[in-house]
């Protein structure tokens, strides 16, 4: 049996490789040339005119801006996009942000033309993961419009003769290729190969990010198991968060340290190290990659998980270790549509560890389907519950949910009725109710008052601060036609049961509060002769929009788990690729 399954193992084990191809440099007809730095721009349009293009030049620019250009070309054979050679020591360099944009650009302008994306020094040895982002983006881009994606190539640090044949023959390689990187002895293709595994048995202390999540707490049971003698797990809020405690007593036996530290914040992960060292081997499974076509892609979303693998490797880097993971999701190496921020963050992953490796470290990429697990599930909060019975049930017949409720209604009552947060305790009370039976979500999504019970439910509030958000959502607000000085000084008499809620205008203020002493303040105003607005509270969020979510989220394979009904019972099953 064992052999069976480290069999099956092999077969998910992959890593990217290089065939030689070799063909004949020719061009013709009109190429675009996106550029940020002419003196690059001019050099590659000499080498388009030597092998038969006609080569144009657009400037780098906003979205809007490039496809304004682009409409103006019309007959297009193909566009080189050499935005990646930009240098900048930014998280994110403007040409990453710059490509990003140029690829919605082209949608934009309506031309279904292929881009190829030129990077330098991205699949070389200990290459920039930064530039990797790109080959990231491009299995997406080839998924989602095949017909406006022509490929990647990577090129050494100069643009001489040879380099700038190989790099023609690529552009015009009829072969089905459309990544290739040009070395010194050729034009090579890539493709994707099995490795054999590389084991680890956990011992020491291994810090786990993102523990707290549904991969990192799956991640700590195993380390755990496997015979780690102390876990280091860190998470935005470390012990104060909402799952600490049970994290604790599932890995009763094992020495555990709840560590709070913020992984984009490379002093909060050297203060971990400090305090909690020495460590044995690091596994990263903090961040998100956000689900969209490219067309809806910002450059930002291709941060979630880049800027803590960074920082760890930097704080990790004069540390000998037994393993460096890095955990991406298996949709962002073999494709999915509406994946690009996954594919980009998998790529630039996969190229850190490499970078790793080449230094002589220990450092492997692995990707893991999440379909079968509740790293695909989401907590929905709507506004409103449509059920009164089921608070009264559930009490009865949940501890943990008349523990969670009771709570909140304690919150409440220090700024509010509790009635006016009825919804709000019951959703947060349900989402404790599922986490009691096992089912931890990838993402929670809310509306109205439930985008305040999925904001405590993440962690981003504590209960206290969504208690008084449920409150100020529940008073009324008006408009008073005065400037804000005098409005201060008026509703002074009110002692507090009214408050400025913003200004809107040298004589506009919007103010809140409770609704009888609102109603009063009504009266007396217009009585006085000054104008006063009643408003209607919205919902925070836009309806429609939020649907749209929802349903984008369905169709990337998501299981949706709406706070109105009680948990059922759910299987965990875990697969795992290795990418680098």
């Amino acid at each position: 049996m064992t052999d069976r399954i480290d069999n099956a193992l092999d077969c998910w084990r992959h890593r990217m490789d290089w065939r030689p191809v070799s063909g004949t440099p020719r061009l013709s007809g009109r190429w675009a040339l996106v550029v940020a730095d002419l003196d690059d721009g001019a050099q590659f349009a000499a080498v388009l005119r030597q092998y038969g293009a006609e080569p144009i030049l657009i400037p780098a620019g906003n979205r809007s801006a490039m496809a304004d250009c682009l409409r103006i070309f019309r007959g297009l054979n193909g566009v080189i996009s050499l935005l990646a050679l930009q240098e900048s020591d930014e998280d994110l360099p403007p040409g990453v942000a710059s490509t990003v944009y140029l690829m919605q650009a082209l949608g934009d302008a309506g031309l279904a033309v292929p881009l190829w994306c030129v990077t330098r020094g991205a699949m070389t040895t200990g290459g920039d993961p930064v530039q990797a982002l790109l080959w990231g983006l491009g299995r997406a881009a080839v998924l989602e419009n095949p017909h406006r994606w022509g490929g990647l190539v990577d090129l050494p640090g100069d643009l001489d003769e040879h380099t700038a044949r190989h790099f023609v023959t690529a552009l015009s390689h009829d072969g089905g290729d459309n990544r290739f990187a040009v070395h010194k002895d050729g034009l090579y293709a890539a493709r994707t190969v099995r490795e054999p595994g590389h084991d680890w048995t956990p011992r020491g202390t291994v810090l786990i990010t993102g523990a707290t999540g549904a991969l990192g707490t799956r991640v700590a049971r195993w380390a755990a198991e496997q015979g780690a003698d102390h876990l280091v797990l860190v998470s935005r809020r470390g012990p104060a968060a909402t799952e600490a405690a049970e994290l604790r007593k599932l890995l009763a036996g094992t020495r555990v340290t709840m560590a709070a530290a913020d992984v984009t914040d490379e002093a909060s992960l050297a203060r971990v190290k400090a305090e909690c060292g020495p460590i044995d081997a690091v596994v990263h499974t903090a961040g998100h990659d956000p689900v969209g076509p490219l067309p809806e892609l910002r450059p930002a979303d291709l941060l979630t998980r880049v800027v803590g693998a960074r920082n760890l490797d930097r704080v990790f880097a004069g540390t000998t270790l037994d393993a460096f993971v890095l955990m991406s999701t298996l949709d962002g190496v073999r494709g999915r549509l509406g994946q690009g921020a996954a594919a980009a963050t998998s790529a630039y992953l996969a190229a850190l560890a490499a970078r790793r490796r080449a230094r002589g470290g220990r450092a492997h990429a692995l990707a893991y389907d999440c379909r079968v697990t509740d790293d695909l599930r989401i907590f929905v909060f709507p506004d409103v519950l449509d059920n009164p019975g089921l608070t009264h049930d559930l009490r009865e017949r949940s501890a943990d949910f008349a523990a969670t409720y009771a709570e909140c209604e304690r919150q409440l009552a220090r700024y509010t009725d509790p009635l006016h947060g009825r919804d709000w305790a019951t959703m947060v009370a349900l989402a404790a109710m599922w986490r009691a039976r096992g089912v931890r979500p990838a993402r929670v999504l809310g509306h109205g008052a439930g985008e305040i019970a999925a904001a405590v439910v993440s962690g981003s509030l504590t209960l206290e601060e969504g208690a008084k958000a449920i409150a100020v959502r529940s008073q009324e607000m008006v408009a008073v036609s005065l400037p804000e000085s005098e409005v201060a000084d008026r509703i002074a008499r009110w002692q507090g049961r009214i408050g400025v809620l913003a200004v809107e205008g040298p004589e506009s203020v919007v103010v809140s509060g409770d609704p009888a002493a609102i109603d009063e303040l009504t009266f007396r105003f217009r009585a006085g002769r000054i104008t006063v607005r009643r408003l209607v509270r919205a919902s925070a969020g836009n309806a429609e929009a939020f649907e749209r979510t929802l349903a984008a989220y369905r169709a990337h394979g998501y299981r949706l788990i709406e706070m109105t009904t009680p948990p059922v019972p759910a299987e965990d099953r875990l697969h795992w690729l290795e990418v680098g």
